[in-house]
């Protein structure tokens, strides 16, 4: 028979001797026809007997292809070139160093495998040097679409353009882009750990009570002085005495100078457990954000990723090109052409070291980072990160052609691999899940970048000393020869008027 049958045939052939079943597994590919009987004739009669297969699933008896050779594609990231070994890329495949290089890839070459070994079929792999050229055309999604291949042993993902001419036997896995980078060290002096317990208003405050509470206290020391008979006052503090005074009530440092009436003291008093109840407020915020969670970072968009300091890194495979050139989402485009040049572009090991001492993102698929990290990061670091998802989820599913004769068979085998965990079992092995942050156990510590507003303070605080300090000496030096003038003026004119001369000289 030299019709070009295949295993989804549904021919039925009568004879005398009863119904029979004819198909082939596939006459173009090596299969040989097979003929079996449905259905046979009652003796003495012409009537057909019950079908052996009622209530079977159509490809009970059609459960191996032995006699066929399938023409499986094959692609690889670390083996792009055409004229690399078709044994090499096999044994790599097969493999199962290197996780982070070709996951997909390999996860779905497990499932070919599996289905291999359920089928039985006879396998001829073909290399490609990529995926595909537009969606369409080229690549192994191109020898798909032309039948020069029968099976992909990798996944596509499932592009609303692609599936015109394919449809999906299996969903295996999701295919995620992503930003991934430490949170960022404000480079603003207002966005800091020892500024952020605060806001604005309530440092405000606190700058409101420290100048009032010093008039007010001041107030009260002049006037207890001078009743000093009733009161018996002893000093009177300047006022910027009284200034460093309640800056040093607000640091916990004590009281130096005591009133003697008792609304000076009440007043005090009143004045110390307001610093005391403030100054708890702020340590209690700083210990509780060095030793909880690490702060997130602010950037939750790629326009915002383009806005900042961060630099940029994305994974030197063609995927991620044709994806940041040619995606014509806004939000992409608009990162693209701000911050993405050819030097943008690195491996994945060179890129995520720089995401580890900070300001850098690099952008790469999620099981390549999730591997990666897990490998090169600690635990400090890994609660550090952040992700920005950079493209939408895609599915990647095996696919064949709408027409091909297997669509229906493969569909039944993986079903069959969800059901007993076959499936579960490789995507334990080759999906990376996220590394763990352990933050209970960790206590942040404050950088240099961190402290910078400490030693700002610190640093200002000496200049306005020695600016005040030289601005002292000037007006001394001024009072001093002030008052030498007005010496030497009243001397020439005692002088001139012939008195008194003795007592001067």
């Amino acid at each position: 028979m030299n019709v070009d049958l295949y295993v989804d045939s549904e021919i039925k052939v009568l004879t005398s001797d009863g119904l029979f079943d004819v198909y082939n597994n596939g006459r173009p590919l090596g299969g040989q026809l097979n003929i079996t009987l449905d259905r046979d004739v009652i003796p003495y009669t012409s009537v057909l007997g019950p079908s052996r297969f009622d209530g079977k699933p159509k490809y009970e008896h059609r459960r191996t292809l032995s006699d066929l050779t399938m023409r499986v594609g094959t692609v690889s990231q670390r083996f792009p070139l055409l004229n690399h070994s078709i044994e090499q890329i096999v044994t790599h495949l097969e493999s199962d160093k290197d996780r982070h290089m070709d996951h997909a890839v390999r996860f779905g070459h497990r499932l070919i495998k599996a289905l291999h070994s359920t089928l039985r079929y006879n396998v001829r792999y073909i290399h490609y040097d990529c995926w595909t050229f537009n969606d369409s055309t080229g690549g192994i999604l191109g020898a798909l679409v032309n039948r020069e291949i029968d099976l992909s042993s990798t996944g596509l993902m499932t592009k609303i353009k692609r599936m015109e001419h394919l449809a999906s036997v299996m969903s295996y896995m999701t295919f995620e882009l992503m930003f991934v980078f430490k949170t960022p060290e404000s480079t603003q002096l207002t966005d800091n750990a020892f500024i952020r317990p605060f806001s604005t208003n309530v440092w405000l405050m606190i700058l409101l009570t420290i100048v009032l509470g010093s008039i007010v206290m001041k107030f009260s020391f002049t006037a207890e002085y001078n009743l000093r008979d009733n009161f018996n006052a002893k000093e009177n503090p300047p006022f910027m005495s009284l200034i460093v005074e309640f800056l040093g009530n607000y640091c916990q440092q004590g009281s130096q100078y005591m009133p003697e009436s008792l609304s000076g003291r009440a007043m005090q008093l009143f004045m110390l457990l307001c610093t005391l109840m403030v100054y708890n407020y702020y340590t209690s915020e700083i210990v509780s954000d060095l030793i909880g969670s690490h702060k997130e970072s602010d950037i939750k968009s790629l326009v915002q990723l383009a806005n900042s300091h961060i630099e940029l890194g994305i994974e030197n495979v063609t995927y991620e090109k044709a994806f940041f050139y040619e995606s014509h989402l806004p939000d992409v485009d608009y990162l693209t052409k701000k911050k993405v040049t050819d030097k943008t572009f690195v491996n994945s090991s060179v890129g995520l070291q720089r995401v580890r001492r900070g300001d850098f993102a690099y952008n790469c698929e999620r099981n390549v980072a999730y591997n990666l990290i897990r490998d090169t990061f600690d635990s400090t670091e890994v609660c550090d990160l952040n992700e920005l998802e950079s493209m939408p989820t895609q599915f990647v599913d095996h696919v064949v052609r709408k027409d091909s004769p297997f669509r229906e068979l493969f569909r039944v085998k993986y079903t069959r691999m969800l059901e007993v965990g076959i499936k579960k079992k490789f995507s334990d092995y080759w999906v990376a899940k996220k590394p763990e942050c352990f933050s209970g156990s960790i206590i942040s510590s404050v950088t240099i970048a961190g402290a910078l507003p400490i030693f700002v303070l610190l640093g200002f605080g000496l200049f306005l000393s020695a600016v005040v300090f030289g601005a002292e000496i000037l007006a001394r030096l001024i009072s001093e020869h002030s008052s030498r003038a007005f010496m030497d003026k009243t001397f020439e004119k005692i002088t001139a008027d012939g008195k008194v001369k003795k007592k001067f000289l």
